[in-house]
């Protein structure tokens, strides 16, 4: 691991390790942004870089401004409101990095702002759904202005360089791609190099107002990811061009939030695009950074002895745990609380660009994001805490207890803890899952949790422990729908599958199409089985979010059969009788029926010590079922106030 370690020189900065934090946009006021961003760097991140700043008004993503928590440096009126960030990321220990950025097509403000966004041509947005004004020959020429008066500005604040974005379909981006780009004029082209022309004239302004001394690093995709766009051949040419003309370092990211394929969830394996990383700085004197599904030191430092990067990139790994490069400099990785890639944040910051700012931005596994101002305090009086049940809202629930200094003992009727994370974490590419379960089972052994398993909590333990207060953390259990023919043997539940109790047969059908049913539909799949998924609603998958949901329905749908607008009836030994949507009852074949209609919470303990007199908190699914990031943020703030 002291790979990791090993201090970088590049032509105008000393980086004390290979980590530093990659761009990502917040929904946080500049009073919750400076906690934010200190905590990273005193968790020993080498740099520290902002998300995007804006440059030009044309370019915001909501049209709000600084004053609406964009970022902000297109006039020297932001120079101030940006200093006390600055200076406090310094002085704890990192170099601070502004990313400079024009969102062009990818702008919200056609529908937050009623104006309409700008590119280098008049071609819509999926990603927005709106069609951008295309930029004449001089508004495009004050942009590469407005570029290089931003990195000035970032130099007058204090950042010890910049970041110029060119990467994920943003205006430079657009620039470069022929999709985009269908200019004839001096910042169009044939080829990329031609359509480089804008982001040439933005590094040679900018090199030449702040000067030889000043850290440039440009991040730009090695292929676009779209039909038609920039390749990773079209890159490996690029990439020595952008070095002559001005860069000190090279960030490489894989593709536009329109591109093909998915970046971001947990079906993409770890370091998945570190290789394009290693094609660039092949052809390139300069650092190289990679980015994307590094969410383990030892991924970090496998990737810099292969020599694909010289710098690693930790963007969703740090939004987790911020103290993640400190732990692994002491050689306490198991402590680090491991990203999971669920992309729940990235969901929110979606939504905050489409100008729902009430949307905060969140971390599944840390209940903490944003809240870095405000530390946890010792609790005024000690109590002996009973947590029962061990999954992820009483594992947390007493994790906080705990580190407030109460005694906290936990029970957990089975074997092992995690609840049903033990489960959920069993349907393919799902493994991330399981970093839950290590890294709280690390937790309450550090801070002294008396762990009891295979143990219910019930009155008798009530009396022989006297708690002073008991958390009722029991989870949920299956809902299983009243069906004629429900209880026949040839009926499952989800969790009888994911425990491994499949009867025999070779055609299914799954009753559920939200996502426990598909990723049990496609574990059978891949098992060898047909299967028949069959949802009442009109589309499947409703619960996902939509970073993930269309990349997993794009794989699940080559495995498995979909049947939606499909209403279950009855239930026969030899299939199932449904109506479809225009009322037609049919029946289709099955060998056996899986059913996964969802989760409803398991209560009684929490009423039965209310009656007992026992001050007692419900929590989690067992109040209201919903996702992890539920559970875990019920817990934190249960065990925040005992």
């Amino acid at each position: 691991m002291d790979i990791l370690f090993e201090p970088l020189e590049t032509a105008t900065l000393r980086l004390k390790n290979r980590f530093f934090m990659a761009p990502m946009g917040t929904t946080f006021s500049m009073d919750r942004l400076i906690p934010y961003f200190v905590a990273r760097a005193r968790g020993e991140a080498a740099l520290i870089t902002t998300g995007e700043i804006s440059v030009h008004e044309s370019g915001r993503a909501v049209g709000g401004g600084p004053g609406d928590r964009e970022l902000s440096l297109e006039t020297d009126g932001d120079i101030r409101i940006l200093e006390p960030l600055v200076k406090a990321v310094r002085e704890n220990g990192a170099k601070f990095v502004a990313q400079l950025n024009h969102m062009g097509r990818y702008s919200f403000m056609p529908k937050t702002a009623g104006r309409a966004s700008v590119a280098p041509s008049a071609v819509a947005s999926r990603y927005t759904g709106y069609t951008p004004r295309e930029l004449t020959t001089g508004e495009a020429d004050d942009l590469v202005v407005a570029f290089a008066e931003a990195a000035v500005r970032a130099r007058k604040a204090g950042f010890d360089g910049i970041e110029i974005c060119a990467n994920s379909g943003y205006l430079i981006s657009q620039f470069l791609s022929a999709v985009t780009n269908h200019r004839t004029d001096r910042y169009g082209g044939d080829n990329v190099i031609e359509r480089a022309a804008f982001l040439f004239d933005v590094l040679a302004e900018t090199r030449r107002r702040v000067g030889t001394d000043y850290d440039i690093c440009v991040k730009f995709d090695a292929e676009d990811g779209i039909r038609g766009g920039k390749t990773l051949e079209d890159s490996l040419g690029l990439a020595p061009r952008i070095v002559e003309a001005g860069a000190d370092r090279l960030h490489v990211w894989a593709g536009w939030h329109e591109a093909a394929r998915p970046m971001l969830p947990m079906f993409v394996p770890r370091g998945a695009f570190a290789g394009l990383a290693g094609e660039i700085r092949g052809v390139v004197r300069v650092p190289v950074s990679t980015v994307g599904r590094i969410n383990d030191p030892f991924t970090a430092a496998d990737i810099l002895r292969k020599g694909e990067a010289d710098l690693i990139g930790l963007g969703r790994a740090l939004l987790c745990d911020p103290d993640f490069v400190r732990k692994t400099m002491e050689g306490k990785t198991g402590e680090i609380r491991r990203c999971i890639a669920c992309c729940n944040c990235f969901d929110d910051i979606s939504e905050g660009l489409r100008g729902r700012f009430h949307v905060d931005l969140r971390c599944a596994l840390n209940p903490e994001l944003g809240c870095e101002g405000k530390p946890l305090g010792a609790a005024g009086r000690k109590r002996k805490v009973v947590v029962a049940g061990g999954g992820p809202a009483g594992l947390e629930a007493a994790r906080t207890a705990a580190l407030r200094g109460h005694r906290v003992v936990l029970f957990e009727t089975a074997g092992a803890l995690g609840g049903l994370i033990r489960e959920a974490r069993l349907p393919p590419h799902k493994e991330e899952l399981g970093n839950i379960i290590t890294y709280y089972e690390g937790q309450m052994a550090k801070l002294g949790v008396d762990v009891r398993l295979n143990e219910e909590f019930t009155a008798d333990t009530l009396d022989a422990l006297s708690p002073d207060v008991v958390v009722v953390a029991t989870g949920s259990v299956e809902w299983v729908p009243d069906l004629p023919g429900i209880r026949g043997k040839n009926v499952v539940t989800f969790l009888d599958v994911l425990k491994g109790r499949v009867p025999d047969g070779e055609q299914v059908i799954v009753v559920g199409g939200g996502m426990i049913g598909l990723e049990v539909s496609e574990m059978l799949a891949d098992g060898g089985m047909k299967v028949t998924v069959v949802e009442m609603l009109d589309s499947v998958a409703g619960d996902m979010g939509p970073t993930v949901r269309w990349g997993y329905l794009s794989r699940v749908k080559k495995k498995v059969s979909i049947r939606t607008s499909t209403k279950v009836v009855g239930i026969e030994e030899d299939g199932v009788v449904v109506l479809d949507g225009d009322g037609r009852e049919e029946k289709l074949p099955a060998s056996f029926v899986v059913i996964a209609a969802g989760m409803k919470p398991l209560q009684g303990l929490g009423a039965a010590l209310e009656r007992r007199g026992v001050e007692c908190h419900v929590i989690g699914s067992g109040l209201k079922t919903g996702k992890i990031i539920d559970a875990i943020s019920d817990g934190n703030r249960i065990g925040s106030v005992l």
